[in-house]
């Protein structure tokens, strides 16, 4: 079933169908910043968004665009629309050329959205949109395929409350696109900066929009076979950040076993104080776990 429809850009919405899924929408705004951080060179695209509430699991699929002018452009479309699924696929596209055949300058969308019919138009094509696949995606069946990419962890934390207890960078090479110093200093800037953005998209989708974040995918358009997959698991009320990229089945499978084990550690059962110290034994502890999954 669809829920809703968005139209961002940048740290703005200019449009929204549904206004009790505003606050589901407005956590593509943190991730915008996110990727801003740590992306420099524009390469990953936000594909999907995967939540989890009291009514259940809740996905949001995007189609995100850079302009010309470097502004960033989602057309967002929130329901519980199955993994690969091929009618959203099919309704996201549709979403973005009907909007596309109205409003063709992508440079100039936010002096589109301040004219008054603005909204009327795209509500004509977002309730055009809903009728058509409103029974298709509900009768749909996935045919779930498992593609050999190479399967690559990218960075691995634990948090507690929003605050970053533990951080590993393992793929050094994002501080390329930064174009800073592979140093141990500037990894563990990363890290802690990285750490605690991920922290803050937890936090607001759990406090603003009463859900729990699951997973975030995006493209990456600099590597063409690489699909990054951004993962976030409960550890007895502390969270557990995951970036890694390559096939997301093997990846998810991966993420499991790594949350089914770390949260036996005891340290994880016992309410955080504040003190960092006691906390410091994991970072070997993941890397062990980490290793031994790569081989």
């Amino acid at each position: 079933m669809i829920t809703g429809f968005a139209i961002i850009l940048d740290d703005e919405i200019l449009y929204i169908s549904n206004e009790n899924k505003f606050l589901m929408f407005e956590i593509v705004l943190f991730i915008e910043k996110l990727i801003r951080s740590i992306n420099p060179n524009n390469g990953w695209r936000l594909k999907n968004i995967f939540f989890e509430g009291k009514s259940g699991r809740e996905s949001m699929i995007i189609r995100h665009v850079v302009t010309e002018d470097l502004q960033n452009l989602y057309y967002c479309i929130t329901g519980d629309f199955l993994s690969n699924s091929e009618e959203a696929d099919n309704l996201l596209k549709e979403f973005y050329e009907k909007v596309n055949a109205n409003y063709d300058d992508l440079n100039k969308f936010g002096e589109y959205s301040k004219k008054s019919e603005f909204s009327k138009v795209i509500r004509l094509i977002t309730g055009y949109l809903w009728d058509k696949y409103h029974y298709p995606l509900e009768d749909e069946e996935i045919k779930y395929t498992y593609a050999q990419i190479e399967n690559k962890i990218i960075y691995c934390g634990i948090s507690a409350q929003g605050l970053p207890i533990i951080s590993q960078l393992y793929d050094t090479s994002l501080l390329n696109d930064l174009k800073r110093e592979i140093t141990n200093e500037n990894i563990e800037i990363f890290s802690s900066n990285l750490s605690a953005r991920l922290a803050t998209i937890a936090m607001n989708t759990q406090i603003r929009a009463q859900m729990s974040i699951k997973e975030i995918q995006f493209d990456d358009l600099l590597e063409n076979t690489s699909k990054k997959l951004i993962l976030f698991g409960d550890l007895n009320g502390y969270s557990l950040d995951f970036v890694a990229s390559g096939d997301f089945n093997r990846i998810k499978e991966i993420f499991k076993q790594l949350v089914e084990r770390v949260s036996q550690e005891e340290i994880l059962k016992q309410e955080f104080s504040g003190d960092l110290k006691p906390y410091r034994s994991l970072k070997t502890y993941l890397n062990e776990i980490i290793q031994e999954f790569d081989q």
